[in-house]
This record gives structure tokens, sequence and C-alpha cells, in this order.
């Protein structure tokens, strides 16, 4: 099978009827690293999110937070998104609630909230003790670790949201990290290389959230409600989470030898969609089908235990040199 991957960002379009993505007979370049965002608005799409570590600890979605804590003596809760493509510039970018943590007095919940990433040339995490006390540690993949920024107050309180920021540029093997409470703006954290100086690709494996209580004496447990998750692409504008997620089709599975198609987007659910084709951009007035249900906020057409779709620009003398496809939001009946 040949597949063809493309990722687009969240931008302000028109919900109702929208152009996603076309497939041309010729080579089509993937994102380097596979963007995402998320507004856990539910449920969970478990095709992409793994609840791991203390499955006691996973509440799951609930108001537009997902929610997760953590218990002494049961190992940390882990959130997890596996991340596909290659070493590329990104945006990191997470907004949570912490509360209860702090307490409003020292130790707090006697926890800690970390945010990872991972990839083959190592891994980063900010990590945030329930003292107020922030750090940065790397460990790369020949065995340096530590922390690249110590721990450090940042006067966070239980009610606080707290927003959290990494910027990598592949350019110069540099990352910074800001932070930010509640709405004021973003605050330096920290700038520059990894451990022993180079970066590299620390985002291609996984992403992860952690809670972990280290401590016994405060019976109290850590709730973290995670409110939005994006990874972004940093030339683009900043993802506003309160915007509708723009239709895009995710994924062009094209069978050369049977010359079939099987495509998937990203939907709502309860909409209607429909697929059209065309030999150029500007005439749409072919269809392959016009009443695809919904099958969540991924769809995929035809579905995976019905053959693919054939090639319907196809002669007897075979396929066409280009073909077009895009994906519609039917109106309401």
């Amino acid at each position: 099978m040949r597949k063809i991957k493309q990722t687009i960002h969240r931008g302000k379009t028109n919900p109702i009827l929208l152009l996603l993505a076309t497939f041309a007979w010729i080579s089509c370049a993937q994102a380097q690293v596979e963007f995402f965002s998320e507004d856990f608005t539910g449920p969970l799409d478990t095709g992409v999110w793994s609840q791991n570590g203390n499955a006691n600890g996973h509440t799951g979605i609930d108001d537009g937070s997902y929610v997760m804590t953590a218990k002494h003596g049961e190992g940390g809760t882990k959130l997890v998104r596996f991340i596909n493509g290659t070493a590329g510039s990104f945006r990191n970018e997470i907004e949570v609630d912490l509360e209860p943590f702090r307490l409003d007095a020292n130790p707090g919940t006697q926890s800690d909230f970390k945010w990872k990433m991972f990839g083959p040339d190592g891994f980063m995490e900010i990590v945030l003790n329930s003292f107020g006390a922030m750090r940065l540690f790397h460990n790369d993949s020949d065995g340096g670790g530590g922390n690249i920024q110590p721990n450090t107050n940042i006067e966070i309180a239980d009610g606080d949201r707290l927003k959290l920021f990494y910027e990598y540029d592949i350019a110069t093997d540099k990352i910074t990290v800001t932070y930010a409470l509640n709405d004021d703006p973003e605050i330096p954290f920290y700038t520059g290389g990894g451990i022993d100086g180079p970066i590299g690709d620390i985002i291609t494996n996984f992403v992860e959230v952690e809670n972990f209580k280290w401590g016994s004496n405060q019976a109290t447990e850590i709730i973290t409600g995670i409110d939005s998750w994006n990874l972004v692409d940093p030339l683009v504008d900043p993802v506003d989470p309160s915007e509708p997620e723009p239709l895009v089709i995710t994924e062009i599975d094209y069978d050369p030898v049977a010359d079939t198609f099987r495509f998937t987007w990203n939907s709502e659910p309860g909409k209607i969609y429909g697929i059209n084709w065309g030999f150029d951009l500007t005439t749409w007035d072919f269809d392959i089908s016009d009443d695809i249900a919904s099958q969540g906020t991924t769809t995929t057409y035809p579905a995976l235990e019905e053959p693919a779709e054939p090639n319907p620009g196809a002669t007897p003398d075979g396929p066409p040199k280009v073909i077009f496809f895009r994906v519609e939001e039917q109106p309401a009946p």
C-alpha cells in the first residue's frame, strides 16, 4: 500500500462547507512532525491516546478537561500520545488546572506534575512539584542527563490555570520554554541547548503527561485537569482552542496494484459527509458518495472491513495522470 498522510493546522474556516485536501498522481510530501490539536471535549479518542500507568488514576474526560490523579505507592498515572514523522521544528503547548496540588502550603499534596517528550535522540520533561518549584530536565541518547534549568519557584497556587510551552527550532537546535499563569503573559523559563549541547529529535516517539505522588504522609491526592494540548508548527499562528477543528483529509491510502483508494478525515459525531472528485481544482461535478455517516472524531471511507474504493477516474487505458478529491460536510436535512 502507498500511504499519503497530510496534516493541516487549524485556521479560521467556514464550518459548513470546507475544501479539505487533495490527492494528485504526483509525489506528495509529508509534514515533518505529526501535529495535533486536542481540546478534550470528548469522548477520548483511544486510537491516538493511551491511558498508561496507574489505571485507577484515570478519571477521563469531564466538562471539557481530561482529569487524572495519583495515589502514593501505585506508580504514576500517564496520558500518552504517540507521534509520527521525522525531526522538525515544533511548538508544544498545554493548559492544565492543578487543584488540589499546592494546598497553599508546603509540601502540598507531595506530588509531581510532569510533562514529557520522547524521541530517538533522548527526552525532555518539565517537572513541577507541589512545593511550587519547576525544573527542566534533559536526557540525551549518549547518556547525558540532568537539569538544564534548576528548580524555580513559579508562584503557582491552587485554582491557577498553568500554561506551558516548548518551542524547538531545528535550524539552531535550541529550545525555548515559557509558562503563564491564568491570562498573564508568557514568562521566559529557559532558552538554549541540551544537557551536553545538542538536543536533536526529542518528539517523534511520544509525548506524555504524568501525575506522580511521592509522599505518603499527605492523604490529599493531586488532581490534574488537562484543558487543551496542541503540537503545532511554530510558523503557523497559535491555535485558539475555541475555534472548531477544520475539516482535513488526514490520510489517503492508495493501492497502485488494485488502483483503489481509502480516505480518512477528522470528523464530528453526528455529521454527514460527501466525497467529490475531479481532474482539476475548479470543477467538482463528480461524487463518490454524499451520504457518509460520521464514525466519531475520525471517519474512514470505505470502512476498513469493506473493499476499497475503485479509482473513479480510471479508463480502459488506465488511471488518470492527476486526480483530486475533497470532503464536504453535508447540510443538515
